[in-house]
């Protein structure tokens, strides 16, 4: 999406931004203002409070310029938004902080940094350790338990190890299938007010839901994306919202970290079983049987 002459529109999560088009080598042009009030309604439009404006392509601004980003910014902190700027030339910054506006708007050196300042990294660092702790190991999860699988063959994932215990497809698809039922926990923790959670027996899903016919590339997706997913609206809680509570129909009320403890303890707790497995695996094999 772009604006008639000089900025290029995007959106990075609940951030909008504004890049400056390429081949502008100077924004001393009051004409860049009528541009200003179509930035305005776009952002009223789609509801951002957050806006990043990326300088990248103009080496050289004037007061033109400065007064667009005064304007969008008064608009922005209105509704208690914030504003960074990013990628400004040496000339650029020059500017900025001679005329002491670096002391406004946070002025990054990338575009992925400002992002990152006004995105969730912000909002996690107020949280207590503790939980920053935990979305951490909630987000490393996926990567532990591709790791744990690396190198077993499709014989091997299938294989029950000792006999009459689950295989690791048959962890994999217990794994994957409370992802969503936790995922779905928090959620409701969230939008509701203490609502009601069942719980559900491993080994009748189990029995159910043919673990054995199924794929763990599929699995894993399925455990990736959800975590990707929901960590992502984690993320951007106030940590007061991590004692909101659900009902949980064996275990009682539940806070939404308790929630978290326990999903994120999930996949370590698996991968000591499946790491068991591969020696066991390893085992067999080496005693010819």
């Amino acid at each position: 999406m772009s604006l008639a002459h000089y900025f290029r529109v995007s959106a990075t999560d609940d951030i909008l931004v504004l890049e400056l088009r390429d081949g502008i080598s100077s924004l001393a042009d009051h004409s860049i203002l009528n541009e200003l009030s179509e930035i305005r309604q776009k952002r009223r439009e789609i509801g951002f409070v957050k806006l990043v404006i990326d300088l990248a392509h103009a080496p050289f601004f004037g007061s033109s310029l400065l007064e667009l980003i005064r304007v969008v910014w008064n608009d922005i902190s209105a509704d208690g938004g914030e504003l960074v700027l990013c990628n400004p030339s040496p000339v650029g910054r020059e500017v900025l902080q001679v005329a002491k506006f670096d002391q406004i708007w946070p002025l990054m050196d990338t575009r992925d940094e400002a992002l990152t300042m006004l995105g969730s990294a912000r909002n996690v660092s107020k949280w207590p350790q503790a939980l920053q702790h935990l979305i951490v190991q909630y987000d490393a999860g996926p990567i532990l338990l591709r790791e744990s699988l690396a190198g077993l063959t499709s014989i091997q994932l299938r294989t029950p190890a000792p006999p009459g215990v689950w295989s690791a497809l048959q962890i994999v698809c217990h794994i994957a299938d409370f992802e969503l039922v936790y995922a779905d926990r928090m959620k409701r923790v969230v939008a509701e007010d203490k609502p009601t959670m069942f719980g559900g027996d491993p080994d009748v899903f189990a029995e159910k839901l043919a673990y054995r016919q199924r794929h763990v590339d599929e699995e894993l997706d399925v455990i990736t994306a959800v975590r990707r997913q929901t960590a992502r609206f984690l993320r951007t809680l106030p940590a007061s919202d991590f004692e909101r509570t659900g009902i949980h129909s064996e275990d009682g009320a539940l806070t939404l970290q308790r929630l978290l403890e326990r999903i994120a303890g999930h996949i370590p707790h698996h991968v000591k079983f499946i790491e068991g497995k591969r020696q066991a695996l390893q085992d067999e094999s080496a005693s010819g049987k």
